[in-house]
């Protein structure tokens, strides 16, 4: 039987109601095959089938099915999109990594399934993502699932597996995003300076690593990855962050700062160290071998909160979280005047200095040691 692969028809076909264009093509032993075009107009569904035919792909014998295509996306160690910006010098984190394979397992594969990645439409994604919001998944989930799909059918397009990129259009859904809540000065003098402050916090462990955060604006991860070596009178060097999937990685933005902290404070932290005579992570419950978890910190945190007064239904309201004391230290910065573009050489953000600060030693400037201390020592 001779074979004819070449030859194809055009068919439409009700799907979510919708009309979507369909052919057929004979595959090797003359039996035909049915695959979607993924288009809605006769004539474009025209323009996609002699597309393929003029690339030799009009018949499907390789499977592309969006399982099959997405099987090592996002795993870390195999993604070729990962491996892709690592290779060409970008970042990706393992966390965040995780994160969209576990949206990719949980949402996306199960809906698309078998379907083939190349006959995918706008359309047909747009219906995936209204069918989320008609399940009631969270507004940031979505956005986030939009996030996942964009990268894979960009890349897809990018290394030529498909023709356009379907996602390109999708929007994401608005997304009303509560303003990170920050503390009052009352609260943070209950919570640091007031006479009963080791009870309120159970432990001097947990007392200083939330004390370090609310005097320097650090971030937890970054706090955790102190070690001995960091510590100095005046100052805090961060160079590190820290979380349980990763663990030891660079700061947020790749680069190492210093933090100026009060003399109190320098010698709180060292004298903790002597004590405690640690050698390892500071922060640590197997005597310095690794950092104590996220986990345990917020156990402690969401403790302390309640004994001041700020329950759980509070600190929703307010939005208040570990990283609060981050926006505190920033809003308290700025109305002791201190110049904008110094608050983000201290908190390591990542806006573009000016030359005029590039070379500033923070510790050097006067006074400003005095302003980051917030709380009495």
């Amino acid at each position: 039987m001779r074979t004819r692969n070449n030859e194809f028809g055009i068919f439409p076909r009700r799907s979510r109601k919708t009309i979507l264009y369909y052919y057929w093509i004979y595959d090797c032993n003359g039996k035909r095959k049915y695959r979607s075009t993924g288009k809605q107009d006769y004539y474009e569904a025209i323009k996609f089938c002699r597309s393929l035919l003029i690339k030799g792909q009009l018949y499907l014998g390789t499977s592309y099915s969006f399982k099959s295509y997405t099987e090592d996306f996002f795993i870390y160690d195999k993604c070729p999109y990962i491996k892709s910006r690592l290779l060409r010098g970008y970042s990706y984190g393992k966390t965040w990594a995780k994160k969209e394979r576990s949206l990719l397992v949980k949402y996306i594969q199960p809906y698309f399934k078998e379907t083939d990645i190349r006959t995918i439409s706008q359309n047909m994604i747009d219906n995936f993502i209204l069918s989320l919001k008609e399940s009631n998944i969270g507004v940031k989930t979505c956005c986030h699932i939009i996030s996942a799909i964009k990268v894979i059918f960009k890349y897809a397009n990018k290394t030529g597996v498909i023709e356009t990129n379907p996602a390109e259009g999708v929007l994401p859904f608005k997304n009303n995003v509560i303003e990170k809540g920050i503390f009052t000065r009352e609260e943070l003098i209950l919570l640091f300076s007031n006479p009963e402050r080791l009870c309120i916090w159970d432990n001097s462990m947990q007392f200083l690593l939330n004390c370090i955060a609310a005097n320097t604006g650090m971030r937890l991860g970054e706090v955790l990855a102190l070690r001995p070596d960091n510590i100095s009178e005046k100052k805090i060097i961060i160079e590190y962050s820290w979380n349980e999937i990763e663990g030891l990685k660079s700061t947020k933005t790749g680069k190492k700062r210093i933090v100026p902290i009060s003399t109190g404070l320098g010698e709180a932290i060292r004298s903790y160290i002597i004590n405690n005579k640690i050698k390892g992570y500071i922060f640590s419950a197997n005597e310095g071998k690794t950092p104590i978890s996220h986990k345990m910190v917020y156990k402690y945190f969401w403790k302390a909160l309640s004994k001041i007064g700020i329950c759980k239904d509070t600190r929703k309201m307010k939005n208040i979280s570990f990283h609060s004391y981050r926006h505190t230290f920033n809003t308290m910065l700025l109305e002791s005047n201190i110049n904008p573009e110094l608050i983000r050489l201290v908190t390591g953000h990542t806006v573009n200095m000016t030359s005029r600060y590039s070379h500033v030693q923070l510790g050097n400037l006067p006074g400003i040691s005095e302003k980051l201390n917030i709380f009495n020592d």
